[in-house]
């Protein structure tokens, strides 16, 4: 082979080498409300993380041809990503390294029992056994901690991958945004409503803030489904009593639907595209 030959064919491996590596990595951090049990296809390596193969990370990713590792994981809390894994998988963190491009990061909501309370109030209002209820005092003590647990996640990203943008996200609303709304799908008494609804104000405000103090971006989504509770005629989470997706072997209740796993993905690239300029 002459040394032109060769310098083309080596120019052509370098070309197809980087192509081949060309895409950024994007690492998606969370709890169930990114991960998406219930939404579209599972992702059977998950196991009992319940990942969904629709959701908004990996949307996020086929459309901006990112490399995504979705480590997310129902009933994270901000423990499971510093330090401590789940169902056998290492501490969310882990994934992170110099080459992270992109984080997305929705964690808080079990840290104060958000989720764990509408269920278990839920389960109370409906003659349910083994409810279990996070009292009041405890909750309020929860979302104390959790502005600096925020700050710990997002300096120790900023410490493992320092190119990376960040963007956090928060959760979609379940309770109606008007007072002395009611349905089939929320059974709850009015004062329990109440209450719910304060603690997700309060925990859309905490991780809006966590964003301001330590500039990252943000994708408020309690502002996105504010119209669509699940009371709404068009709800972005499922209720108590969810229709069955028969790609998942159980029903998730209060979590988002593909309806609003898609609203998410896009408020998201818009984020994405904003953190750009």
């Amino acid at each position: 082979m002459n040394k032109k030959v060769q310098y083309i064919v080596t120019l052509l491996f370098m070309i197809t080498t980087i192509q081949a590596h060309s895409s950024d990595k994007y690492v998606s951090l969370g709890s169930s409300y990114a991960a998406g049990p219930g939404v579209g296809e599972p992702d059977l390596e998950s196991g009992k993380c319940a990942r969904s193969l629709s959701n908004y990370a990996h949307q996020i990713a086929a459309h901006r041809h990112l490399d995504l590792v979705d480590v997310s994981c129902s009933g994270a809390t901000t423990d499971n990503i510093l330090y401590h894994g789940q169902h056998g998988f290492p501490p969310q963190i882990e994934s992170l390294d110099m080459n992270t491009k992109l984080v997305s990061v929705l964690i808080g909501g079990n840290d104060v029992s958000y989720i764990g309370n509408l269920l278990g109030l839920s389960c109370l209002s409906t003659g349910g056994t083994h409810c279990h209820v996070s009292q009041l005092d405890n909750v309020k003590r929860r979302l104390a901690k959790l502005p600096s647990q925020l700050d710990q996640v997002i300096a120790e990203i900023h410490r493992r991958s320092p190119s990376a943008k960040i963007i956090l996200i928060g959760y979609l609303p379940v309770i109606p945004t008007q007072a002395n709304v009611s349905c089939k799908q929320l059974p709850m008494s009015e004062n329990d409503v109440n209450w719910m609804r304060s603690v997700a104000i309060d925990l859309a405000q905490v991780i809006g803030a966590a964003a301001k103090r330590n500039n990252t971006g943000i994708v408020r989504s309690s502002l996105i489904g504010s119209q669509h509770d699940v009371c709404s005629s068009e709800p972005f989470v499922t209720g108590y009593y969810p229709e069955k997706n028969s790609n998942w072997k159980f029903t998730v209740s209060y979590h988002p639907t593909l309806i609003g796993m898609n609203n998410i993905a896009t408020a998201l690239d818009s984020e994405i595209e904003k953190q750009k300029k």
